[in-house]
């Protein structure tokens, strides 16, 4: 392996309420860390991991009993790694796994470069993976958290997730609070993760497929309310970004007017977002 040895790198898993491959994805991330750290959000505590991973000193279960959010889970963890000194952690969802040897690859690619905060897998889900071919490691402006080995180094400068925001955006803002402190973002196009986000469709329009989200409808409220906030706090050093986002919104509020159900439930979590960040309220949706 890598000269960058896994005494070095701890990993998170962020569970609510996981399905029954959660233990095998866990297990498969053990040869490569040499911590785990499972925070669950479940309404209940899965006794299940508890008995399985009880004798195994690499894996630190911690039960929240409530669901308090994926930045604030990622940062139990984070401050956790701290204190034992590790120097990357890799963040992963639940329902995320990597191809092969894929995250020894995404290992080996790092470098002792201390401007780099994020080495980045390529993204794959159900319906299309095109990663590029001209550069195996691409500099880039914004990543999903899930597959990611975050520079701790890099924590300690900018600090933790915003855990005000909840869960949509989370990613997004540190990224952007990242490169806004000079930190760079790599993808490893050769690393590829396995990550269906939400529950994407495939339909034809005019000809051309689409691809709807399919977000359940009080997702709508953290994507609406999260990205004003962002916007507000970025856009003046970002501006070419909140034109492609701001656009993306636009498309996916269309696709799921014409193809998605829960059309008005949609739309009223996405008003409600808008005038809970005019009402300047954060955190978890009342």
């Amino acid at each position: 392996m890598h000269k960058f040895d896994i005494q070095k790198i701890a990993a998170v898993i962020t569970l609510y309420n996981p399905d029954e491959k959660i233990i095998i994805r866990a297990e498969s991330l053990l040869p490569f860390v040499e911590k785990l750290f499972l925070i669950d959000n479940s309404d209940n505590s899965n006794d299940r991991i508890i008995e399985h991973f009880k004798n195994d000193l690499k894996v630190n279960y911690v039960f929240n009993g409530r669901n308090i959010g994926i930045a604030a889970s990622m940062n139990i963890a984070i401050k956790l790694a701290l204190e034992e000194n590790f120097v990357f952690i890799l963040t992963m969802d639940q329902d995320s796994e990597f191809e092969s040897n894929s995250l020894e690859v995404l290992i080996s690619t790092i470098q002792e470069n201390e401007d780099v905060a994020i080495y980045s897998p390529f993204h794959k889900n159900k319906f299309f993976t095109k990663p590029s071919t001209n550069h195996n490691v691409e500099e880039v402006s914004d990543v999903m958290t899930s597959g990611n080995l975050l520079n701790l180094c890099a924590v300690k400068k900018v600090g933790f997730f915003r855990e005000d925001y909840f869960i949509d955006y989370v990613d997004i803002e540190y990224c952007l609070r990242l490169r806004k402190n000079g930190y760079r973002i790599l993808r490893v196009n050769s690393s590829i993760l396995i990550h269906n986000e939400a529950n994407l469709l495939e339909k034809n329009f005019i000809g051309k497929k689409i691809y709807p989200p399919n977000h359940k409808p009080f997702r709508w409220y953290y994507k609406v309310r999260n990205f004003f906030y962002l916007k507000k706090e970025y856009q003046q050093d970002f501006p070419d970004y909140f034109i492609i986002e701001s656009r993306n919104i636009r498309n996916n509020i269309i696709k799921f007017l014409l193809y998605e159900r829960e059309k008005y439930l949609k739309i009223k979590f996405a008003i409600k977002g808008y005038l809970d960040f005019r009402k300047n309220v954060k955190g978890k949706m009342s």
